[in-house]
């Protein structure tokens, strides 16, 4: 009887350590979902507001087009963005594979891409024949490496890097306002 009690005790005492280690991972998990979910919140926010703070030439689409290249980690963020104007038109989101797809966008935004894509992203900006689209990315070095906008996990904040050559180069001008809460970058500048 005395045996049977103790694996009963066992058997509550493992359960429990289970359930505590569940629970541990669960709200680990929960953290982790929730700081990524900040993290593309405050990326939409800037992709809005970068329609506020950069002047395009005269745009000829029906709608300002954003346009999600490779890998979409915003699970819907975006799509708010479609009650909304930019440049007097509505804005409207994209979601494509290739950059070929992409000829009528005004932003490009690029994630973590594929091996494949990011040599398509490195010679689509290498080449520049991006211009008049503002070109925005997440992976390290972005601006750095000839795209005009970076974001930068810096002390856990969306830090924003800014190559000017690029934007100019492009045709778009960019306003003082975000400058001041930007690091200027220069291509190249990583290595």
């Amino acid at each position: 009887m005395l045996a049977l009690f103790a694996q009963d005790g066992f058997s509550a005492f493992l359960t429990a350590a289970v359930g505590r280690i569940v629970l541990l991972i669960s709200l680990t998990t929960v953290v982790v979902q929730a700081e990524e979910s900040l993290e593309y919140k405050i990326k939409a926010a800037y992709l809005y507001n970068f329609t506020k703070f950069i002047t395009w030439p005269p745009i000829q689409n029906e709608s300002f087009n954003i346009c999600l290249i490779g890998n979409d980690p915003f699970s819907g963020l975006l799509d708010n963005l479609e009650t909304k104007t930019a440049q007097d038109k509505p804005i409207r989101i994209f979601r494509y594979d290739t950059i070929k797809q992409a000829n009528h966008c005004q932003i490009l935004y690029f994630d973590t891409p594929n091996s494949n894509l990011n040599v398509a992203v490195a010679n689509a900006l290498l080449v520049g024949n991006l211009s008049e689209k503002l070109t925005v990315g997440s992976q390290p070095f972005f601006a750095e490496s000839g795209g005009m906008i970076g974001f930068a996990l810096e002390q856990e904040k969306v830090k924003l890097h800014i190559n000017l050559k690029a934007l100019k180069q492009s045709g778009l001008s960019i306003s003082a306002k975000l400058i001041e809460v930007s690091t200027i970058v220069e291509e190249d500048e990583h290595e």
